[in-house]
């Protein structure tokens, strides 16, 4: 639902001060949403989603007409009063001030456009996605893909281009649609749109080219381990993780898991818990999200071993490596935990266990990896949809949308009467029926006989060890509770960690 502020907007003509850089008017001439003249005297949208209105004409027919094209394409606002002399200040501010400069061309305009939409409805990532005939613009929105709207394809290569060439910091390169890229969206720009930053990707398809914008949120709603959904069990261990004085903690889970948002809660606590006693350096490739620490990026040329030598030389005693991308970045964070420093990093992995695999898989030698005062602690992580409380239905009375086998591994848990499956959508959850997504999680604090059992008998057997006489709780466990408390709908809980069934299958299988 729009939001109209009651409260008249304050602008002085000498000194527009909406955003730290000029906001792009979408409806002034040339823009996206250019209106006639005599309609932008008392109307004016810019691109951080604001529609200001002049009090005296929100009920006017074609002010009214506008509105209703915006809300058609799906594109969200919010509505503040302005009086026409201020409204004027805008477009004269928005001109005299750079606009031009700024978003220099009509798909710069646009991208900006969708950049803003996808920022205020909550996406995490982008897609624009070009084939032969059609371009199709896509959000993740709580973890699902949507697509929200169509362009042609010339029109789609052109975003690209835009993108890429003029709206990201790129060292001399540009945009070239058969080859794989990356960027990052230029300071000026994540500014405008109140983002943290934004990671560009390229890669072509068979019918034409894919790039993804990933958004980065300073995001100060969750600052704490409860509020991302963690068990007192497993908050207990990221506690006692923080107490050791050295060894590497990894924070797993496939892309898009909510990896980094935990090790900012991580590492944020630790800076509070020490009262900012302890230096906390970080090695990012590049920095992503704002910590209580001191953030440092591995710069051009610069190598990771590079980057750790230098590092131990600022007198750390926590380090973050951004991530475990390759055994070069793998073999730095051992460096650093061998040389008596507490390291965190994150990694992508299905679960804990299968993280010391894939360590060695990466090249790292087999002693470090299943030394448990080396490899200290591990947890995995994903993000599943939170059903919105208002729309949510019972599955007992909508049996039929779900597979059988789904309902029956639901009846051998004995918890039917329980569980909410997805609704249709309301007014509450802008008809996405979910509101937000909370963790799913297992953690492990490493042992010896764990270790030994890994080394001499198997991954499973060494699960099975975690579980049976660690008493450790497993994704799928962590989903199944969330599924029993009904905030999760059973076919998200299997979409983004297994099947129900999956542990006890794991559990009743013997080592070969």
């Amino acid at each position: 639902m729009t939001e109209i502020s009651a409260e008249p907007v304050d602008l002085e003509p000498a000194e527009l001060t909406l955003a730290p850089l000029p906001v792009a008017v979408l409806t002034a001439p040339g823009g996206p949403h250019a209106i006639k003249e005599d309609l932008r005297q008392v109307l004016a949208m810019t691109a951080d989603g604001k529609l200001y209105i002049s009090p005296q004409h929100v009920s006017d027919p074609y002010v009214m007409a506008f509105m209703d094209q915006l809300e058609h394409k799906g594109i969200d606002y919010e509505v503040v009063s302005a009086s026409m002399t201020e409204i004027k200040t805008l477009y004269q501010a928005s001109a005299s001030r750079g606009m031009k400069a700024l978003v220099e061309t009509q798909r710069q305009a646009q991208v900006v456009e969708f950049m803003g939409d996808a920022h205020r409805r909550g996406a995490s990532d982008v897609h624009i996605v070009v084939s032969h005939d059609v371009t199709r613009i896509k959000y993740r929105l709580y973890g699902v893909l949507q697509e929200v709207r169509q362009e042609k394809s010339d029109v789609g290569r052109e975003f690209c281009a835009a993108l890429y060439n003029s709206m990201c910091d790129v060292s001399g390169d540009y945009y070239q649609p058969h080859i794989a890229q990356d960027a990052r969206v230029s300071r000026k720009f994540v500014d405008q749109l109140g983002l943290y930053g934004a990671r560009v990707a390229t890669r072509p398809l068979v019918d034409g080219p894919l790039m993804v914008m990933r958004l980065l949120y300073d995001d100060t709603s969750k600052q704490s381990f409860e509020e991302l959904g963690f068990l007192p069990q497993q908050i207990e261990h990221f506690r006692r993780l923080r107490s050791l004085p050295y060894g590497l903690n990894l924070i797993t889970g496939p892309t898009g898991s909510g990896k980094s948002k935990t090790l900012q809660v991580n590492l944020n606590a630790l800076y509070d818990e020490t009262g900012g006693s302890r230096h906390i350096l970080t090695l990012e490739h590049p920095p992503e999200y704002p910590l209580k620490a001191n953030q440092s990026p591995i710069y051009a040329g610069e190598t990771w071993g590079d980057g750790i030598t230098n590092a131990v030389r600022l007198d750390p005693d926590v380090l973050m490596y951004g991530e475990l991308r390759d055994l070069a970045s793998a073999q730095a964070a051992y460096t650093g935990a061998m040389t008596g420093h507490q390291s965190w990093s994150t990694l992508h992995t299905n679960n804990v266990i299968a993280t010391i695999q894939r360590l060695i898989d990466m090249g790292v030698a087999d002693y470090l990896v299943t030394d448990p005062l080396l490899t200290t602690g591990i947890a995995n992580q994903s993000l599943v949809p939170v059903l919105c409380p208002a729309c949510r239905i019972p599955l007992r009375d909508h049996t039929h949308g779900i597979s059988k086998d789904l309902f029956a591994r639901l009846k051998q848990l004995q918890i039917v009467d329980q569980v909410n499956l997805v609704g249709e959508g309301c007014s509450k959850c802008r008809n996405l029926g979910v509101v937000d997504r909370t963790v799913i999680a297992e953690t492990l604090l490493t042992n010896v006989k764990l270790m030994d059992t890994f080394t001499k008998r198997s991954a499973s057997a060494a699960r099975r060890y975690w579980v049976n006489e660690m008493g450790g709780i497993t994704k799928i466990a962590h989903g199944i509770m969330k599924v029993t408390s009904g905030e999760v709908d059973p076919r998200d809980a299997e979409l983004f960690a297994g099947p129900l069934d999956f542990d006890r299958q794991l559990m009743e299988q013997s080592d070969v």
